[in-house]
């Protein structure tokens, strides 16, 4: 049985954090390894950690370095074959790691993703909504990957040698960065899935200063990936360009909502709705005829 160390990064999120840590923690897979990397917590994180079994590495105020650098500090000091990353804000199933390295050894790939279950927290309810996986979002999808975002960091599991090979997460990124190393991760080996939810991810519809809702410094990575990868994205036909264009496009009207820019939200979302419209309904009559 081969070990996957467990990578989460945390910072003042303790309550959070404790449920993150106990849904790694219950895992049916018993070779696992937790790293916490704290990126200088100031809400008794590191008297609460430093009791418990696992590994954690604190960073100090004075050294923080955005969440990518925490990432890529646990993936050096992780000694599993496998990595898993978690958020602070989100937790796993019992079953989700068993799964997906049954999953990944039996194709032979180097990454497998989960379904995940949205909770949505509004001011007087929870909400949980699954969301199916796009049958099309698995095997080679080093061309797909560019119009579409197929997992995120909580829903992943890896082989440490590929992340090496693919160099990590961008330490210059705050957004999209899971993204943005599937796209190197894509172009090394075929991507696979467990179409469950696995993965509780957590969205906080009352906080409009969480870093998802930043659309202006979102939209300028977004074009710092544009830039780095254009080698890849001038190859794609005419189709891919325009989808990946309403994908950038569906994101881009989100964050403006939640960040409270309602005239840019409605522009944008307009634009969207005109050029995805073809697309959609293609879509659904190849949905029906999966069905």
């Amino acid at each position: 049985m081969k070990k996957v160390t467990a990578v989460i990064t945390t910072h003042n999120r303790l309550n959070l954090l404790k449920r993150a840590v106990e849904s790694v923690q219950s895992q049916t897979y018993k070779e696992m390894e937790l790293i916490v990397v704290d990126d200088g917590s100031s809400d008794g994180t590191q008297k609460w950690a430093e009791l418990q079994g696992f590994i954690y590495i604190r960073i100090p105020p004075s050294e923080s370095r955005g969440g990518n650098y925490a990432r890529n500090l646990g993936i050096r000091l992780a000694t599993g074959y496998y990595i898993a990353f978690l958020d602070d804000d989100d937790y796993w199933i019992p079953e989700k790691t068993e799964k997906q390295v049954r999953t990944l050894e039996e194709k032979g790939c180097g990454l497998v993703y989960c379904g995940r279950r949205f909770e949505n927290i509004y001011e007087d309810r929870i909400e949980y909504i699954h969301v199916n996986i796009d049958p099309r979002n698995q095997g080679d999808v080093s061309r797909r990957i560019f119009f579409n975002i197929m997992c995120t960091t909580s829903t992943v599991l890896v082989k440490k040698e590929i992340l090496g090979q693919a160099g990590m997460f961008d330490e210059n990124l705050r957004f999209w960065q899971e993204y943005e190393l599937n796209i190197r991760i894509a172009q090394i080996t075929p991507f696979y899935y467990v179409d469950e939810p696995l993965c509780v991810y957590r969205v906080d519809k009352n906080d409009r200063f969480r870093l998802t809702n930043k659309y202006f410094e979102w939209k300028r990575d977004v074009s710092y990936i544009n830039e780095k990868h254009k080698r890849y994205i001038h190859k794609m036909s005419l189709y891919d360009k325009i989808q990946r264009k309403i994908m950038i496009l569906w994101d881009a009207q989100a964050r403006c909502k939640m960040s409270g820019l309602y005239i840019r939200h409605r522009m944008i979302y307009m634009e969207w709705f005109i050029i995805a419209f073809p697309f959609r309904v293609k879509g659904r009559l190849e949905r029906k005829l999966w069905i």
